[in-house]
Order: C-alpha cells, then sequence, then structure tokens
C-alpha cells in the first residue's frame, strides 16, 4: 500500500483483504507510508520473496516505475490500484475513469452555477491532488478541460491540496484571504475538501445551502467525513468510489489470469455522485456507503 493514512486506502487494504480470501490467496501486504523509494524497495523485496503477482497502489506513478521492470523481468504480473504506473508493463489497472470523475465535478459546478446567476459563471477554486499521481492528473484533465468550456466561469485559483487535509487548508486559508468573491471549490478528494471546508469555516465564510454567498464545495471519494460534511450542509457533494470492491475485483482478475482468462488492461471502475438528495437512497446504498466500513 502507499499509505493507510487515508481512508480511501484503508479501503483498498481491507478490498485487498477480502478478495484476497474469496480467491484463496496467500496474502503477504506492506506499507510505504508515503515514502515513494520505500515502495519500490517494499515491492523488490516481494519479488524476492517468490510472490506469484504483484498488487501495487503507487505512491508516485513514475518513481515506481523500476519496481514494475523488475516484475515484468521476472515474469511476475502486475496489477495496479487506483493509481498507475508511467512505464513498465502492467496486466490489469483498476481503477476509476479519473478523467470522468473530474469531468463531472466541473459539469455540476456549471449547472449549480446556471441555478444560482441564470448562466455558468462565477469564481471557482480548483485544489488538485498529489502531483505525480495518475489520479491528480487524470482529474486535473477531466475538470480543467470541461471547466474551460464555460467562459464566464474563472478558475481564480488552482493550488495543490496534494490530497492531504492540512495542505489544502493552507492552500484554501490564502486562497481566501486573496479572493473575497468564490463561488465553488473543486477538491480532487474528500481530503482537500475536508481541509477547505475548515478554511472556509476559520475565514468566517461559511453560509448555508441555499444563500446566495454559499461557497458550493464538490470532492471525490466518499469518506465518512465527506458523507457527515454532506448532512450538516458543508459540503455540497462527492463523487463516491468504492474502493473495496475495487480491490476486491482486481484480485479476481489475478485469479483468472493464473487460470489463462482474459483480463482487461484497463478496469474502470463506476462512480456515483452523492449530494443531500441521494445520500439516504436505494441507489447509494447498492453502491455501498463503503467509508463506514472503514471507520467501524
Amino acid at each position: 500500500m502507499s499509505t493507510l493514512n487515508n481512508a480511501f486506502f484503508v479501503g483498498l487494504k481491507l478490498g485487498v483483504e477480502k478478495g484476497s480470501k474469496e480467491q484463496g490467496f496467500d496474502l503477504v501486504q506492506t506499507n510505504a507510508n508515503g515514502d515513494a523509494q520505500q515502495q519500490v524497495n517494499d515491492a523488490i523485496n516481494l519479488l524476492s520473496q517468490g510472490v506469484t503477482a504483484l498488487v501495487l497502489n503507487p505512491i508516485d506513478s513514475k518513481a515506481i516505475i523500476p519496481a514494475v521492470e523488475k516484475a515484468n523481468s521476472m515474469g511476475i504480473p502486475v496489477f495496479t490500484l487506483d493509481r498507475g504506473s508511467d512505464g513498465g508493463k502492467v496486466t490489469s489497472f483498476v481503477a476509476s475513469d479519473n478523467v470522468a470523475l473530474g469531468t463531472t465535478a466541473a459539469k455540476w459546478i456549471a449547472d449549480q452555477l446556471k441555478t444560482r446567476y441564470g448562466s455558468p459563471k462565477g469564481n471557482v477554486v480548483d485544489l488538485i491532488g498529489l502531483v505525480g499521481t495518475t489520479a491528480a492528473t487524470d482529474r486535473e484533465k477531466g475538470f480543467s478541460d470541461e471547466i474551460a468550456k464555460y467562459p464566464d466561469i474563472k478558475v481564480v485559483a488552482r493550488q495543490e491540496g496534494a490530497f492531504d487535509q492540512e495542505k489544502s487548508l493552507n492552500a484554501m486559508t490564502n486562497i481566501l484571504q486573496k479572493y473575497p468573491q468564490i463561488d465553488a471549490v473543486f477538491g480532487a478528494n474528500d481530503d482537500n475538501t475536508v481541509g477547505a471546508e475548515k478554511a472556509i469555516d476559520n475565514a468566517n465564510r461559511y453560509k448555508p445551502l441555499g444563500d446566495k454567498e454559499h461557497i458550493m464545495v464538490i470532492g471525490a471519494d466518499g469518506t465518512a467525513q465527506a458523507l457527515s460534511a454532506i448532512r450538516a450542509g458543508k459540503q455540497d457533494a462527492t463523487i463516491s468510489q468504492n474502493p473495496i470492491e475495487m480491490a476486491a475485483k482486481a484480485l479476481s482478475f489475478i485469479k483468472d489470469y493464473t487460470a489463462k482468462k482474459d483480463v482487461p488492461a484497463n478496469y474502470a471502475w463506476p462512480t456515483l455522485l452523492i449530494d443531500k438528495s441521494n445520500i439516504d437512497s436505494d441507489t447509494t446504498k447498492k453502491y455501498g456507503l463503503w467509508s463506514l466500513q472503514v471507520s467501524q
């Protein structure tokens, strides 16, 4: 694992364990605690122990290449979760379509601004994810390309929130000091949005849903904190993933691969936009509020 200091990655860990149990695999796990070189070392150590498949959730999509290439040279299949590798051969990459996720966020903001002003216009903040990861790069591409289609929407600030609450809090604090008028914030994940929401509160800029000065906030992942914030009116929406089922699916592909069945090179896990109107719906329950399992 890349880290366990984030509920989403705890969800991936639970999913790997679930999938391993379902498929009858023996599982050896490591946690690099956010250290990209340590993750490479961990992977190479696992390969030296004779593992028959390598599952990676890369901290840095470029830094992980030596581990992928080492596995390739040994004939060991590599499966990546949530974040891909910029080099080497990956047998199957299982993740949400992060470009589409960013596009969905931009369209949602445009629709909300149209409702507020009669046309899609206003000032928007873009809190980018952890630079160097495919998830951050793809979400930013989807968001930037889509939001550029609306000439009257101005992205007043783009800063790295790094999928981190504290860094996002600091970034948003500075942005709020500089810009007196902000209509909406896109956080590349829900840790980014939680940090932004704390900054909005600290600056006494929070206004309730429906208020014309309410700063709309949309994030991604569907963490327990985000769901609580949606219920409290602090966050407007999250584009949820399901890391538990996503990871379990990747483990099923390992089973298929060892049975010499075809596996997809890229598998896009579906997402679900959750807001106050559907948070308790049957659709949302069926999709799975994964973060509640992590919280238990």
